[in-house]
């Protein structure tokens, strides 16, 4: 359904219906469009009440629909707060999860993110005010915030993805943009991810596109990395060449079959399914056993926020998960890290 979402509103599906939708999302974006102007005015000009808290809040989002990485640099910053000796706590509203359980992104931050508390409630404010009385949290990182600005923020991070920068032009439901680029002119920080997937020269061109709205100096190249290969009990595995099969359900199945082939996998085939999926095995499978009897694969591989949903399932052939870190190297690395640790604990 989401590729062929896509296909429609790039205008790549030819035929009236399509046409037909392209029209009727146009409406629709131009009404969502002004409702996101107003709201943004209305914060502005104070109309709205932003709450401070008495911490520092270090806001994490993005101005597109799809995977641009937050989790991973969620993760990242949370880590590298702890590592200078400060105690942060990590807000989300928990998306995809029912009522009184734990979304696949918050069950891998709790992995990744061993000690740090991870607060979830939609109301931002209510769920700081939680992380401070509750673990004593002396810096809050605000997952998914870029649009939240009921909460104020010290420092706003915005995250593009190198391999598509602005997704798709043109707002929710025509494009894939949550509000317009101008909007970028709120980021402290542009953090271009998934570097290591395009060349330089076009990470620089993004770079430069961005230097619009943003301080050059404010804008950083992160790398995702890969920590290793675990099977189902999380045991490392020696990824060999051999034939796999992949499924996940994630925005951007490419780049993760980017990385399988870079670890020397070859993938025979793939399943995928919408972000944030909830499996049901007896039905979502049924293809890959069918592949698997004519393909004899020596794994089925998917990614840690997919496999955290599936532990104590056992497929045909052993089941592996790969497990991913975003950096932001070399010296721009050190000097972003210093500058956080200090910003965090200034206040």
């Amino acid at each position: 359904m989401q590729q062929w979402y896509n296909r429609v509103i790039t205008g790549e599906a030819a035929g009236v219906i399509p046409a037909v939708l392209r029209w009727l999302l146009s409406v629709v974006a131009m009404m969502y469009g002004q409702v996101m102007y107003w709201r943004n005015v209305a914060y502005d000009r104070g109309w709205k009440r932003i709450t401070r808290l008495p911490v520092p809040v270090i806001s994490v989002g993005n101005v597109t629909t799809g995977g641009t990485g937050k989790t991973p640099t969620v993760i990242m910053i949370a880590n590298s707060l702890a590592a200078a000796g400060l105690k942060p706590a990590i807000l989300t509203r928990g998306y995809g999860a029912k009522t009184g359980e734990r979304s696949d992104e918050v069950m891998v931050m709790e992995q990744e993110c061993p000690g740090i508390p991870v607060v979830v409630n939609p109301d931002r404010v209510a769920g700081g005010k939680e992380a401070i009385r509750r673990y004593q949290a002396n810096v809050l990182i605000l997952d998914d915030g870029f649009q939240h600005r009921r909460l104020a923020r010290d420092l706003n991070i915005v995250l593009m993805d190198a391999t598509s920068p602005l997704g798709i032009p043109g707002l929710l439901p025509r494009g894939t943009w949550r509000e317009t680029p101008a909007s970028l002119a709120r980021a402290d920080q542009i953090i271009l991810t998934r570097c290591e997937q395009v060349s330089s020269e076009l990470t620089d061109l993004a770079a430069g596109l961005l230097t619009q709205w943003v301080n050059p100096r404010c804008i950083y190249k992160q790398v995702t990395e890969v920590v290793g290969v675990y099977d189902q009990n999380g045991a490392a595995v020696q990824a060999t060449d051999g034939t796999v099969l992949a499924f996940a359900g994630i925005a951007n199945p490419d780049g993760f079959v980017h990385t399988l082939s870079e670890l020397g996998m070859h993938v025979s085939a793939g399943c995928w399914f919408d972000d944030h999926h909830r499996y049901m095995p007896e039905l979502d499978f049924l293809e890959m056993y069918k592949l698997t009897a004519q393909r004899h694969p020596i794994a089925w591989v998917t990614t840690a926020k997919d496999w955290v949903k599936l532990r104590g399932f056992q497929p045909p052939v052993p089941l592996w998960h790969v497990r991913i870190a975003a950096q932001i190297t070399g010296a721009a690395g050190e000097l972003w890290r210093r500058s956080l640790a200090d910003l965090a604990s200034k206040k």
